[in-house]
């Protein structure tokens, strides 16, 4: 039997595809930025050589990490997943809205498995407790569906908001290939990265830099497409759903700003949400002065425990409420904490860490957009530290809730060291992002042997 390598190349000579690879390979790699000359030509001169390995039927199992390389630059993903071959799960080259219909990646022939054990989340019964967060990869029923079929369980739907905003201009998303290592906790970033760079998938010491805006689309349109999303989830499955809300009029009017989120995380429970997510972590601070990219909300305890009681008081009895907060200091996360606790079921963190990203010529990364969020593993150990202070204070404080850990986690290993710490259910974007296959080898790695919640047995 042929390899999926050489299925491949047969796949591209019948399409007639092969000559036109190192071409559109050198339009990825330029798409955002021009790489300096001596790595763009031996890129492209790589890509060339490849191409005639496949023209001539040369190529062989060694070409795997350069040929998905050069697909996925080319923009031809689709034909590496359905080899079942590896890619990472979104297209960096595509905007926000052409990417929400377009999941890449191949979805496995059978949804991973724990065998029958479940965990216990807000209230709810799920499979193996892996998930990814708040973010694009779950920007849609169809990104809803795909995640559902490769054995995530834990899917937050990505946020929304109650009027539409428009997504950053692209790029979006780059991989931040000199980022291996993780930071220490509360240690500022300065982060390197260029459009062009590259993780092969599946590498466990991957970090990502990431500035959408917190797009949303029109109420009218999240909430029929979120509908769809609620109604393919099964039964070891939840589907929580993020919400944002602002100040309509930005005079730092906390009421005005409370009201919007109590409206939205309405319109989200009408559609269907289980469970309503607050999104207190992105920036949606009340501070008008700010410029460029503003702090996140939960900063200002006052005005983060009055949204959160106003939308606790909106909500019926049945509805979840967590609270969704980025990476703390040991005072802060400590007064705000013991008075959110009453009012939620759950408290998730930590988002991205909000750094300095620009590119090896030191011009922003993201053009006019000098600070943006950097995850992988790069956050593993501010992740690891929020998470074990987080666990702490619910022990301290005596009134429960389940705690929604992520960040740095992109094999079993790191995610069976974050669900450690005391952690009722571990989400992962940067890691699902490199490696689509990341839950089903987490599920194959712990399912028979993680304890059942909470790091209790």
């Amino acid at each position: 039997m042929s390899s999926p390598v050489r299925q491949l190349r047969d796949d591209l000579v019948a399409r007639g595809l092969v000559e036109q690879l190192p071409a559109a390979f050198r339009a990825g790699l330029t798409r955002f930025g021009t790489p300096p000359a001596g790595e763009l030509a031996a890129l492209t001169g790589a890509a060339e050589d490849l191409a005639g390995r496949l023209a001539s039927g040369g190529v062989g199992d060694a070409d795997l990490p350069l040929l998905v390389r050069v697909l996925y630059v080319a923009r031809r993903a689709d034909l590496l997943a359905g080899h079942g071959l590896p890619t990472p799960a979104y297209d960096v080259l595509g905007g926000f809205r052409e990417n929400l219909d377009r999941p890449l990646g191949a979805r496995l022939p059978e949804r991973p498995s724990a065998g029958g054990r479940r965990w216990r989340l807000l209230g709810r019964s799920v499979g193996f407790p892996i998930g990814i967060p708040a973010c694009v990869l779950n920007g849609s029923e169809a990104w809803v569906r795909h995640n559902v079929a490769n054995g995530w369980n834990v899917l937050t739907y990505k946020t929304v908001r109650g009027r539409a905003h428009p997504a950053n201009e692209a790029p979006n998303w780059v991989l931040a290939a000199r980022e291996t290592a993780s930071l220490a906790p509360g240690a500022d970033a300065d982060v390197v990265a260029d459009p062009w760079d590259w993780v092969p998938p599946g590498t466990r010491e991957v970090s990502s830099v990431n500035s959408f805006g917190v797009p949303s689309p029109e109420p009218a349109e999240w909430m029929a497409d979120l509908a769809r999303a609620v109604a393919a989830v099964g039964e070891e499955q939840l589907l929580l759903v993020s919400v944002m809300g602002e100040d309509p009029e930005g005079r730092g009017d906390v009421a005005a700003l409370a009201g919007d989120f109590a409206r939205t995380a309405l319109m989200a429970r009408e559609a269907g949400a289980q469970v309503v997510e607050l999104n207190l972590s992105c920036p949606n601070t009340l501070d008008r002065s700010a410029s460029g990219v503003k702090p996140p909300l939960c900063l200002d305890p006052d005005a983060t425990v009055a949204v959160v009681e106003h939308v606790r008081r909106a909500l019926d009895d049945g509805a979840g409420l967590v609270a969704k907060l980025s990476w703390l200091d040991e005072p802060q996360l400590a007064a705000l904490v013991p008075r959110l606790a009453p009012l939620v079921d759950g408290i998730a963190g930590i988002n991205t860490v909000q750094s300095r990203v620009r590119r090896s010529d030191g011009t922003p990364t993201f053009p006019g957009r000098e600070l943006a969020g950097l995850s992988g593993i790069a956050v593993r150990e501010p992740a690891l530290d929020f998470t074990r202070r987080l666990v702490a204070l619910r022990e301290a404080g005596g009134v429960p809730f389940d705690v929604l850990a992520m960040g740095g986690v992109t094999d079993p290993a790191s995610f069976e060291a974050l669900f450690a710490t005391g952690a009722d259910a571990v989400q992962t974007a940067a890691g699902a992002f490199a490696d689509p296959g990341l839950a089903a080898s987490c599920t194959a790695a712990l399912a028979s042997t993680l304890p059942r919640s909470g790091g209790n047995p």
